[in-house]
């Protein structure tokens, strides 16, 4: 049994990882041995850092997001959608006359920030065809952004009321709405490539001062014409022609964010990694600029030592979000995303288990006697026994995120502290014969 013991103690000791730029958790002897030869830790070393992804396509959103937030570790970020309108009615009456044009944006409920504040929104024209700029590759990304006229069509200054009311309305300038009344009563543009030709399609536009993003459904938003028709009465009947997003490719988010004089402020490519030993030990994640937490486990292949005679019956990570992060991002924070990527922060794949499906980091809200704080879990079971088993020594780790990255701007910290209470723990079960 004395034997037994030294060999498996010997074993863990090539998991021992230390690096000076790292957070490091090295392994003890907290395991369970018993008759059946099944093995159980929770100490393999782990480390973690903040990563941000060179861009996120936002292509055909289901939702415009609209707004700026501001935080001191994340920085400003800003989301303006662009966006191509078409109709549905190239025919109007000779007889009808023009009357006025407005942008109705209806809420689908999200929000992330202060809705309490005044939020100013300006509509403008674009003036670039909707052109990917590569050949190979027809997504916009949140970094893409297209040229508009410098003069606003329309502007809404209005405090937001997401839960209360369904939309909001901001008036467009009669000279821009007249002539394109005009163009489609003279049959000018009397098809979808005529008007496209000659409008491109809106941006709208927030304030730097206001603290919100704001969620408005793609599909319901409108540009709508007003105008009347004389009856016989000579009394007038009012109408209107909606203008829509239509195509599925001229639709996105631009998202972007300046964190100049934040703590992620280091993060300038894809291939960063900013340890969180130099976070206050905290990771970050945010949607919509594509900020991750990566981790990695630099000794697991250290494991094979112990596993001639074995096998891993499952692998299981879990960890911590800070309170406040949490209670901030409760709506849509009960699951993360995982996916593999390599040393050089490219995505490989999306992860998933055994089983064939995707992996998620599911939060545990429940408490008991034991743990009465709220934590996330994902099985890491196939990724483990993937990198044991290859033939090569894959160095892969894993990519944390929301999983509506491409939809939304929310945020979350996670700890990565020496505290037991909060410590990041992978935990292993093997079973060997």
């Amino acid at each position: 049994m004395k034997n037994y013991i030294a060999l498996f103690c010997l074993g863990f000791t090539f998991l021992i990882s230390c690096n000076d730029d790292l957070t490091t958790y090295t392994v003890g002897e907290d395991f369970l041995d018993n008759n059946t030869n099944l093995i159980v830790t929770d100490t393999v070393s782990i480390l973690t850092s903040t990563i941000q992804l060179d861009s996120v396509s936002t292509t055909n959103p289901s939702r415009l997001l609209i707004g700026t937030l501001q935080n001191q570790d994340f920085g400003v970020l800003k989301s303006q959608p662009f966006f191509n309108l078409l109709t549905s009615n190239y025919d109007i009456d000779n007889d009808a006359t023009y009357d006025s044009i407005a942008v109705i944006l209806y809420y689908d409920r999200y929000y992330y920030g202060d809705t309490t504040k005044i939020q100013t929104l300006k509509v403008h024209e674009i003036i670039e065809n909707f052109d990917p700029k590569n050949d190979d590759d027809d997504n916009y990304y949140n970094t893409t952004s297209l040229e508009y006229s410098d003069t606003a069509l329309g502007e809404l200054s209005y405090i937001p009321y997401p839960n209360q009311k369904d939309s909001i309305y901001i008036r467009l300038n009669d000279t821009f709405g007249s002539d394109l009344f005009d163009k489609l009563q003279s049959n000018t543009y009397n098809n979808d490539d005529d008007l496209y030709q000659a409008f491109k399609g809106l941006t709208i536009v927030p304030d730097g001062n206001s603290n919100v993003v704001l969620g408005f459904g793609k599909s319901t938003m409108v540009m709508r014409m007003y105008y009347t028709i004389a009856d016989e009465t000579n009394e007038d009947s009012d109408y209107y022609n909606d203008f829509s997003i239509q195509s599925s490719t001229r639709s996105y988010n631009q998202v972007t964010s300046n964190k100049a004089g934040t703590i992620l402020s280091t993060l300038q490519s894809y291939t960063d990694i900013l340890s969180t030993t130099n976070t206050n030990n905290l990771a970050y994640i945010q949607s919509g600029t594509s900020v991750n937490m990566r981790v990695e486990f630099p000794s697991i292949r250290n494991l094979n030592a112990l596993e001639d005679n074995g096998t891993t019956l499952g692998a299981s990570l879990k960890f911590y979000p800070t309170l406040k992060s949490y209670q901030e991002n409760y709506i849509g924070a009960d699951s993360l995303a995982v996916y593999i990527i390599t040393k050089k922060n490219k995505i490989v794949q999306q992860l998933y288990d055994t089983g064939g499906n995707y992996v998620y980091a599911k939060l545990n809200t429940s408490t008991d006697e034991f743990d009465s704080k709220y934590y996330y879990t994902a099985d890491l079971t196939y990724f483990v026994e993937t990198v044991l088993s290859s033939s090569y020594d894959l160095e892969y780790s894993l990519l944390f995120q929301f999983p509506n990255n491409n939809n939304s701007v929310n945020k979350i910290n996670i700890y990565d502290a020496e505290d037991p209470d909060y410590r990041m723990k992978l935990t292993l079960t093997y079973l060997r014969y």
